[in-house]
């Protein structure tokens, strides 16, 4: 199968081309700003399925839209109607034909009903309307509030907000991705199809939206991650925004408490799924000797050797566990159980530890417990 891809450097094309990229059995061609218009005759007859993303949406000459929105897909459909094949053109659109009277909004407008009059029985058409979208690879102050926001955020710049209260409806750019993997593998089957509703949107006022960026963004400071970025919008949200940092931001340090024992670091804490921290312990040295009422931890070990020593608060029963790298051992505390660990080895004793809560330096259940 062949598959043209007009504006295939834009935000939407980038990311259909390298979803088309896995597919073997696709043969990609591509239509962009560094072609001239004559190349469309032989790749549109080349072509099997069109997804015509091309167009212009930010211009100071008004005729750069008639341009690039009405004429090219009229000469894009001139061509089609001179093939002797069947051909679907999927094309892209926008919600601002309803809500804005710009001359974007007028021109994608004018190519949507010249696109309707001209179907034949050799021409399908799709047509996508779609709402705000976002994602990796849109462009900042152009074509994405939320690649502006994340853009100037994790730049420590300040951003200027206009509609507070209006709910904003947004739109994935993996959604599109999926509809436009739908309409490859299925084709769509009717002449003529608009598309102006989806499910899978977000609906956010601008406030709201710089709030939550902002908290991706002091995430790295305070390490708390109380977002549910498993799933939802603020996975995408968030997945959005590291997109956009710069560079120099790939990496980032965090603090760390030492003494003659080792050395501990936080790196990650939620109230709802506790904290994640590194423990180092060095050779000959004891860190612990504490217990907890309702607290628990595990501890997974990642290099060297040592011993835990959990000893009963009330029988004194006392329970010894030697731990090397080579086991991939779990240790889990106990509540109501003092514990420590030594390092037995010649080597820092490494352990990644989770614990149920984050520490609450006014309220701490940990207490002082010596082993004898």
């Amino acid at each position: 199968m062949n598959i043209l891809v007009t504006g295939y450097k834009g935000f939407v094309g980038q990311n259909l081309i390298y979803y088309l990229k896995k597919n073997k059995k696709v043969k990609i061609l591509t239509f962009g700003k560094e072609n001239n218009i004559e190349d469309l005759n032989f790749l549109i007859n080349k072509s099997d399925i069109i997804f015509h993303l091309a167009g212009e949406n930010r211009n100071k000459n008004e005729r750069e839209f008639v341009k690039n929105n009405l004429n090219l897909t009229k000469y894009i459909v001139s061509i089609i109607k001179k093939k002797d094949k069947k051909n679907i053109l999927i094309f892209s659109s926008t919600s601002q034909i309803l809500k804005k009277k710009n001359i974007y909004s007028k021109t994608k407008l004018l190519t949507e009903n010249f696109l309707k009059q001209n179907i034949n029985k050799f021409f399908s058409v799709k047509i996508y309307r779609f709402t705000n979208l976002f994602g990796k690879w849109a462009k900042p102050n152009f074509n994405s509030v939320i690649a502006t926001f994340s853009h100037l955020i994790s730049r420590n710049k300040k951003i200027k907000l206009s509609k507070v209260n209006e709910n904003i409806e947004f739109l994935h750019i993996d959604r599109v991705i999926e509809l436009f993997e739908k309409d490859i593998k299925k084709k769509p089957i009717k002449k003529f199809e608009l598309i102006n509703k989806f499910d899978k949107t977000y609906k956010i006022k601008l406030h709201d939206l710089a709030k939550k960026i902002n908290y991706f963004h002091l995430n790295r400071k305070n390490l708390l991650c109380e977002k549910e970025l498993a799933y939802g919008f603020d996975k995408l949200l968030y997945s959005t925004y590291l997109s956009y940092i710069p560079t120099s931001q790939y990496k980032y340090l965090i603090s760390s408490k030492n003494d003659k024992r080792g050395s501990f670091y936080e790196f990650i804490k939620s109230s709802k799924n506790g904290q994640i921290s590194i423990l180092v312990v060095k050779p000959n040295q004891v860190r612990g000797n504490h217990y907890h009422m309702t607290k628990v931890e595990k501890f997974f070990i990642l290099t060297g050797n040592g011993e835990f020593i959990f000893e009963n608060l009330i029988t004194k029963i006392q329970k010894k566990i030697k731990v090397n790298s080579s086991q991939k051992t779990i240790v889990e505390t106990i509540p109501g159980w003092v514990h420590n660990i030594k390092n037995t080895g010649k080597k820092d004793l490494i352990f990644i530890l989770w614990s149920n809560e984050i520490y609450n330096q006014n309220k701490p259940d940990t207490v002082y417990s010596e082993i004898n």
